[in-house]
């Protein structure tokens, strides 16, 4: 695989176009302070928006892959999208993990950007591998109760931020705290309403297991349920 740098995207991509059909574009974030693509700086292009668990989306996967065009990918890893010529990230990737898993299916090269600096992917590297002092203090304020994200800020002066970035690599167990609010009109959320009942709390591995993950997003944005994520475990 060739790899190539750029430090504007948006050129980077048209470049692509211009010599290929297939151009997936990876937009995902795994920094907690993310510089976001603007997509309207390539809106005269054949763009298609996708994402693997947004079902609703797959029709943009289709044209695309018929077509040719420019495929945004709205997850951190794109080797479910098939085949393409090019590859261009709009963030560079925090892990070699993550880089190669997503060209797997690249015929030509794939593209990185490089940031105006590295001061936020070292903080994140910093957040990941946590300091001993600060597993210390999460250590001390959980001891395997159940704790919010705002209550672990509270308790041991962590900024909410940087909690809620670290949760990802201590692997905590999340759970969810289901409360029913105002039933859907929507067919398609019914059995996930059913599901949560007068109100149910569950992890967030069981709720996934379920089929329901997908849904619950959509009916906690229409406001159909208040939902809250509380962690617990040990560190």
């Amino acid at each position: 695989m060739r790899y190539f740098t750029t430090t504007d995207v948006s050129q980077s991509i048209r470049k692509a176009f211009g010599g290929y059909t297939h151009i997936l574009v990876n937009r995902g974030y795994t920094t907690f302070k993310p510089v976001f693509f603007r997509s309207a700086s390539i809106a005269d292009l054949p763009v298609y928006v996708w994402a693997w668990w947004d079902r609703a989306s797959d029709g943009q996967l289709g044209k695309w892959r018929d077509t040719g065009g420019v495929l945004l990918d709205r997850y951190t890893y794109s080797d479910r999208a098939g085949p393409a010529d090019v590859l261009v990230f709009v963030e560079c990737p925090m892990t070699m993990d993550r880089l190669t898993c997503s060209h797997a299916n690249t015929a030509e090269y794939t593209v990185i950007p490089v940031p105006h600096t590295w001061r936020v992917h070292e903080e994140c590297i910093d957040l990941r591998t946590p300091r001993v002092e600060d597993l210390r203090t999460i250590r001390s304020a959980c001891r395997g109760r159940r704790l919010t994200d705002e209550q672990l800020e509270s308790e041991t002066g962590i900024p909410r931020q940087r909690v809620t970035y670290m949760r990802k690599s201590l692997k905590p167990v999340e759970e969810w705290e289901l409360r029913p609010r105002l039933a859907p009109g929507a067919p398609g959320l019914v059995p996930a309403w059913d599901w949560i009942g007068s109100g149910r709390t569950e992890q967030k591995k069981e709720a996934r297991e379920e089929g329901h993950k997908q849904w619950h997003g959509r009916i906690v944005r229409e406001d159909h349920e208040a939902q809250l994520r509380r962690l617990y475990g040990q560190v």
